[in-house]
């Protein structure tokens, strides 16, 4: 048997194994008592191309994804879409390198989602539009309150999975204060299989785009505080659901700058009270920055909502056919 033959065997064979044994299937290295997962020993589980793109850029391809890493960075990009790693890219001797969670819990359920997610749920969505009543969130040039904005496009979002077929509920129906672990409790009471909390941002009038958040994993930083302090190691009840909120998360985020072109801020992760005590898979997605007056513009328009509303929609239906995906 020639030995092209062989390998595409082996690569048929590494990519049928079960998700929890994907860390034995592939060779690993230890450095001060970490363990890491060389990018070039990645290529070979994945059955893609390992090139150098660029200096500090490193490409695996094959014909239905693309990985890009960025060296002495936590950026990576999963088919376009901007992901941030824990801890970034380092060589580890002369092999460029991934800690293991980014690998397990970020890159895997990123390329691999239907894999991790034969026991998630598929039928209902709980949409939490933030704020709301005397909390008016972020304020644009114009006076368009953040608690306005998350509940249009709640309801537009609402239409759009009902249209397919989905049982969707929202945390508020009108304009009213609902607390944090409220949000939360209501998503518990509906059965939720999925929870996506909507907001917009705020910062100076250059700051744009579009990021979508997931819950940070015990031991590691959030992506905002990375290298302040200790990372806290407390496991919240969000966290059962790593897997898939990584899974939930990238989706989103794919279709979200797919459906409108904004900058890509990418998957990042924080410890949100609402992603610590979601009772199932969960996101939080900042939609723009109503700072920025091209930003204002965009989502005050009936086109920039669609767009929106259709991204975000579309993400959490690939989310969901991922699940239907696991099942079969």
């Amino acid at each position: 048997m020639g030995t092209k033959k062989l390998t595409s065997l082996w690569l048929a064979a590494t990519l049928l194994l079960t998700a929890g044994s994907a860390l034995s299937a592939i060779r690993t290295i230890s450095s001060h008592g970490k363990v890491y997962v060389p990018i070039n020993n990645i290529a070979p589980y994945y059955g893609m191309q390992l090139s150098q793109t660029g200096k500090d850029r490193l490409q695996l391809k094959n014909k239905w994804h693309t990985l890009e890493f960025e060296t002495d960075s936590r950026r990576c990009w999963v088919n376009g879409a901007l992901l941030w790693l824990n801890n970034p890219v380092r060589k580890i001797g002369w092999q460029w390198s991934l800690e293991e969670p980014d690998f397990a819990k970020t890159i895997e359920p990123s390329v691999r989602p239907y894999a991790y997610l034969k026991s998630a749920g598929s039928r209902v969505v709980v949409l939490d539009p933030g704020h709301g009543g005397s909390d008016k969130g972020a304020t644009s040039p114009r006076k368009i309150y953040e608690k306005l904005l998350t509940k249009n496009i709640a309801n537009r979002v609402r239409n759009l999975l009902q249209a397919r077929g989905l049982t969707v509920y929202l945390t508020r129906e009108d304009d009213r204060n609902v607390g944090l672990s409220e949000r939360c409790e209501i998503a518990a009471r509906r059965k939720a299989d999925v929870f996506v909390s909507l907001h917009a941002d705020s910062a100076d009038k250059t700051a744009e785009g579009a990021g979508t958040f997931v819950l940070s994993l015990p031991g590691q930083y959030s992506t905002h505080s990375y290298g302040q302090g200790t990372a806290s190691t407390a496991s919240h009840p969000g966290n059962k659901f790593d897997l898939a909120n990584q899974a939930l998360g990238t989706r989103i985020q794919q279709y979200l700058i797919k459906s409108t072109g904004q900058n890509d801020r990418g998957v990042k992760r924080a410890r949100f009270q609402v992603l610590r005590e979601a009772p199932c898979p969960a996101a939080l997605v900042e939609m723009a920055f109503l700072s920025n007056p091209k930003e204002e513009r965009f989502v005050l328009s009936k086109s920039g909502q669609d767009k929106l509303a259709k991204g975000i929609s579309d993400g959490i239906t690939a989310y969901l056919y991922d699940v239907s995906r696991a099942k079969k």
